[in-house]
């Protein structure tokens, strides 16, 4: 594994080619003054189709041969030493076959190399030959009428239906036109924001633009000799940048595929089929003519690579005799070895097909796809390596959790528009079969497994064996996982531990799949690694730092995992209420210390509140609350959600949907509810642990916002089961209860929430809201006793048991409830009008209006008062 693919390298190059084919779209919407106008005339002659003897189309092809040199000064070398596949254009070769020309002359391609990155173009759109003509000898203009300075993007998300309603004939959502923030990922309603003219819009591209190039500076120097490393990097920055830029804007498409997600399926389909071509040495002007013809796009020259770790829930809430005491340390290393560990096997599988970062098109919740060519060598090193990766779970965690590799051969044909569809049903199928397949258990894997404990059990997982230090290594790199996560920002990945042992740098313990992890959050220290660089010890460098505002960009100069959860730390204003904390500390190091994690006992308390009249000590139950969710109808979302899905689509839609989860989420906990561990939130699903009250109303606030990003469609929610629960509670109870309660939102016909055993459809939450909110108006108002309250309770059991005859009697019941309360507690004078404020909100509105459902502002006022 130390050494690295012969062809890692040349991959990487057909790669970056690939990737920036459509750099010209970027640069001519922006249309930058400093521009050589003769050279632009030239290239505009040499890379664009010349129609009708009259005009030049496609004119973006021009300006990404002539903005390439804008991207150069930053890159690898692209003029000197070994360019191949390509020409060099300093060796006296004929450059007809440079990267740049393979890039621009996607529109009328001529070479083999040129004609790679043209089919893997219209593969990734799905067109099939006659709409790609058309399209091709097209205007650039959209269906919504604007034309390629001023389109906006639209949203896939208020296209996708799953009943029979009608997509909407004219979208009215799109995406700002800006850099990647947790909040420019919402799109916005397009009165009032689509341009209707072209200064303005280019205004905005031109100032997007500039902000790209200069954003390029922060890539260290130093990474660009290593290929992979400076490519990965590279892949972020443009993310960063063109996520909201519209692909294609002509011959009235609909402008719904960012830049980015169409870069990105072109760039991993061009360096797959590249790599097939040479392996079967077919790379000259009949294999060009074949491309062309589509003679041979029947045949499976892509192997479509599905990662999946299964087992997350048993490996995040393993238990043992000491979990409960680095709980929360536990969860968040836990959560995040998940994650690192889908990272680092998808890596694996990159490096050993000899594959860059962009040929990896989606990784998020445990699952990754990449595609590889359909060669015998890549075959042959993935059955290896699935059988390495078997082997190192089994070691190091006896089967309870893994990672299963499934492959898929396609053709390009499988990915036009018209057999797309069948492929992703396909694609589903197989993680499902191999869910059931797991450690190849029905073949050659051991059933059972050789164990000694000499040193006792794992404290902090009951299944795992200590060593001589007295925990499993890997429980206690989790823990260091836990506690180094609020302290760093960057992940090294190198492939010697004596590369990454020097100061402020924490190495991880246990070896991961060949690669050494560690931790680093210093700038400078980071540039010190130059060197490994170099000679390509170091693998990979991680940004996976959180958003302090949801204005903040995420962009810093490295490649960018979205892998973190936010974690609560103590703030000087939890100082300032350290009362509420009393007799939550366990050991001195749960004392509230600024910057510090919060323990999941200091969360329970975050609800209480000064007690009301004297205001000394505090009041309110001591609880938390778990809450686990996850999108409805996922895979019928994917699978026929949109009336002609495409590869750039399903990749648009996974990176989009997960970034709700893991981009926005974690940001919104730290700026608006910074006491809630999202213990793990991407790819569909969430699980969030938090104050009792809080965590209610941020599920409220998720439920909203979520149908603010899918553009407010119908047919896309989520579902979610609320637990409440004392702190001391095992975790993987609280798991359990949580998962239960999700289940009981989903058989109750999703788009809902189970809180208090209540299944509330999201679209009623602001009704309950408003109860909670006149119920404790009239708490403040007549003092309502506990009892009392206790009472409604009560008289809610009795309105909803139809099979109960005296089920009626609960109207009668409550108005004789109430008249005692408002004679024995309220003077002569308010009786009347609290009888009829009571009557109304608590009987009428509340036990009669809402239901078994009004429990649930009950209860919370109920423990409030605790």
């Amino acid at each position: 594994m130390n050494d690295q693919h012969p062809q890692l390298a040349a991959s990487s190059r057909v790669a970056f080619a690939a990737f920036l084919h459509d750099l010209g779209k970027f640069a001519e919407r922006a249309a930058p003054a400093d521009i050589d106008r003769e050279r632009l005339d030239a290239h505009i002659t040499q890379y664009c189709p010349f129609r009708e003897g009259r005009y030049h189309s496609h004119r973006h092809a021009a300006w990404t041969a002539l903005m390439f040199e804008r991207i150069e000064a930053h890159a690898p070398d692209l003029v000197r030493g070994d360019m191949a596949p390509f020409a060099s254009r300093s060796g006296g070769d004929d450059i007809t076959d440079s990267l740049v020309n393979a890039a621009a002359m996607h529109h009328k391609p001529a070479s083999f190399l040129q004609w790679v990155i043209a089919t893997a173009d219209r593969v990734a759109s799905g067109f099939e030959r006659e709409e790609f003509e058309r399209y091709n000898a097209g205007e650039d203009k959209t269906d919504t009428g604007r034309n390629h300075y001023q389109a906006r993007q639209l949203t896939l998300f208020e296209q996708i239906r799953l009943g029979t309603a009608a997509r909407p004939a004219r979208p009215e959502w799109r995406y700002p036109l800006q850099a990647l923030t947790p909040r420019s990922i919402f799109p916005v309603t397009a009165a009032g924001y689509e341009p209707s003219a072209d200064a303005p819009a280019q205004a905005e591209y031109r100032a997007l633009w500039s902000d790209f190039l200069a954003s390029l500076d922060a890539i260290p120097r130093a990474h660009r000799h290593a290929w992979p490393l400076w490519l990965d990097h590279f892949d972020t920055a443009w993310l960063s940048f063109t996520h909201a830029i519209p692909s294609a804007t002509a011959f009235g498409v609909k402008p719904d595929v960012s830049l980015y997600d169409h870069s990105k399926t072109t760039a991993a389909l061009a360096t797959a089929l590249w790599r097939w071509h040479a392996a079967v040495s077919a790379t000259d002007s009949a294999a060009a003519s074949a491309l062309q013809a589509r003679s041979d796009w029947d045949e499976a020259k892509f192997l479509l690579v599905q990662g999946d770790f299964f087992g997350i829930q048993d490996f995040i809430f393993a238990d043992g005799a000491e979990t409960n005491r680095s709980a929360a340390r536990l969860l968040r290393g836990r959560s995040f070895q998940v994650s690192l560990f889908t990272e680092l096997a998808a890596l694996r599988v990159l490096e050993a097909c000899g594959l860059p970062s962009t040929s990896q098109i989606t990784n998020a919740a445990g699952k990754f796809l990449i595609v590889a060519p359909n060669t015998a060598d890549v075959r042959a090193a993935l059955a290896a390596l699935r059988a390495e990766l078997d082997a190192w779970f089994l070691t190091h965690g006896f089967g309870q959790a893994g990672i299963g590799l499934v492959t898929r051969p396609a053709s390009c044909n499988d990915f036009l528009k018209g057999r797309f569809r069948s492929l992703i049903e396909a694609l589903f199928a197989d993680l499902e079969e191999a869910k059931l397949q797991r450690f190849d258990l029905t073949g050659a894997a051991p059933a059972v497994l050789d164990a000694d404990y000499p040193h006792g059990t794992c404290p902090f997982n009951g299944r795992l064996p200590a060593d001589s230090k007295g925990a499993a290594p890997l429980s206690r790199d989790q823990i260091t996982l836990g506690t180094q996560l609020a302290r760093q920002d960057r992940l090294l990945i190198a492939r010697d531990a004596a590369a990454l042992r020097s100061g402020g740098v924490r190495l991880l313990e246990m070896p991961v799949f060949g690669y050494r992890v560690a931790f680093t959050g210093d700038e400078d220290l980071s540039g010190r690694f130059g060197e490994l660089a170099r000679q390509g010890q170091l693998v990979r460098c991680w940004d996976f730092s959180l958003p302090e505002t949801l204005d903040a960009p995420l962009w810093h100069g490295y490649a960018r995992r979205y892998i973190n959860a936010y974690v609560p730390l103590f703030r000087d204003v939890d100082l300032a209420t350290a009362g509420k904390y009393a007799g939550t500390a366990t050991s001195a190091d749960e004392l509230p210390v600024p910057g510090h994690g919060k323990t999941l006992n200091h969360i329970a308390c975050e609800d209480r509140r000064p007690r009301q009249g004297d205001g000394v000590g505090w009041q309110g139950q001591v609880a938390l609350a778990t809450l686990k969710g996850d999108v409805d109808n996922l895979g019928c979302i994917f699978q026929t959600g949109l009336e002609q899905p495409s590869f750039a689509y399903m990749a648009a839609l996974s990176r989009q949907v997960n970034a709700f989860f893991s981009v926005w989420l974690p940001a919104y906990c730290a700026v608006h509810h910074p006491d809630t561990y999202t213990v793990f939130a991407g790819g569909d699903d969430f699980f969030l642990i938090g104050p009792w009250l809080d965590t209610q109303q941020l599920a409220a606030e998720m439920a909203d916002h979520f149908q603010r990003y899918v553009a407010g469609n119908p047919d896309i929610h989520f579902s979610a089961g609320l637990v409440m629960a004392k702190p001391g509670l095992p975790i993987p109870t609280l798991a359990a209860q949580a998962e239960e309660a999700l289940d009981t939102a989903k058989a109750g016909g999703k788009n809902a929430v189970v809180l208090f055993g209540e299944t509330i459809r999201w679209a009623d939450w602001p009704r309950l809201a408003a109860a909670a909110a006149e119920l404790d108006q009239l708490g403040a108002d007549y003092r309502l006793s506990t009892g009392y309250v206790y009472g409604l309770l009560q008289l809610i059991d009795l309105a909803t048991a139809p099979d109960n005859p005296e089920s009626s009697l609960w109207c009668s019941r409550f108005a004789y409830r109430t008249r005692r309360y408002v004679v024995d507690k309220l003077p002569p004078e308010g009786r009347a009008q609290a009888q009829a404020r009571l009557a109304t909100a608590l009987g009428e509105q509340g036990i009669g209006g809402i239901g078994g459902a009004y429990r649930i502002p009950l209860f919370n006022y109920f423990y409030r008062q605790r």
